[in-house]
């Protein structure tokens, strides 16, 4: 009995390495995909529209290598505007809060914001962002081949991703929130991938919980290396506080439009 649980418990630590191999090997395809285009990439600049409980909301969208990002949302007089400079707090004004004053995020807002803002998102150098990634098996989305993988962060969250076999593009990401009052699996699904300056970039993100949309959002242009990125669309308040801990990037759901709070 000793000798087969001995045995059995090398087969485990064999296969998990081998899971974390496999992983790591699909991680470091997804950062060489598109022939290392990516690490061209210096900005994005996105427009379009999110629909959210049938209402339709504006949006615009700057990021900047590693990780700057400014969201700015409208829904009929109301205006939004979120900004991450990667190095301090992230900021957010609501035009009808308090006369449009700086104000700061939650606790769950500044986690999924500085996380978004990554501009390579956790598995290009997860090592370095203190991640761990394993492989989790094959598991189709939108009908295409898709690679799924477990990663973890150096805090303990867990999330998964999908990657298309073919392009090694993010197709899919889940994570746990708390919604209302229970833990649920928010999935995340990118779509309707374009050509933006030698890369494919999703411009349809689609979040659900169960069967039931959560918001949908549309990009109707994105340019890659745009001059309408500046420093200046990152630049948050003089004394705005620093953030207490180095940036890493996480789970998150895509950035979103708060401009219906």
């Amino acid at each position: 009995m000793l000798c087969r649980g001995l045995a059995l418990l090398l087969l485990t630590v064999a296969l998990l390495a081998r899971a974390d191999d496999v992983g790591h090997e699909i991680a470091r395809q997804h950062a060489q995909r598109a022939g290392g285009k990516y690490r061209e990439l210096r900005s994005l600049y996105a427009e379009g529209r999110t629909l959210i409980g049938g209402e339709v909301i504006d949006v615009r969208m700057w990021a900047e290598r590693p990780n700057r990002l400014r969201v700015e949302s409208s829904f009929g007089a109301r205006r939004v505007t979120q900004v991450y400079d990667g190095r301090h707090e992230p900021v957010i004004y609501h035009s009808e809060v308090e006369g449009g004053r700086p104000m700061r995020m939650t606790a769950g807002e500044r986690k999924d914001f500085i996380a978004n803002a990554d501009f390579d998102g956790p598995l290009v150098d997860f090592g370095v962002k203190g991640y761990s990634v394993d492989y989790a098996g094959e598991d189709p989305i939108g009908g295409r081949p898709a690679r799924k993988l477990l990663v973890m962060g150096a805090d303990g969250e867990v999330f998964f991703v999908w990657l298309d076999v073919e392009t090694a593009e993010m197709v899919k990401r889940s994570v746990f929130r708390m919604v209302g009052e229970r833990r649920a699996t928010v999935d995340t699904f990118f779509s309707d991938f374009r050509d933006v300056a030698g890369t494919l970039q999703p411009h349809r993100i689609e979040t659900k919980v169960g069967d039931k949309t959560l918001y949908l959002m549309l990009l109707s242009a994105m340019e890659g290396n745009s001059e309408k990125v500046t420093a200046e669309r990152f630049q948050v308040p003089a004394d705005w506080p620093l953030l207490p801990v180095e940036f890493k990037s996480g789970a998150a759901t895509p950035a979103v439009p708060a401009a219906r709070r």
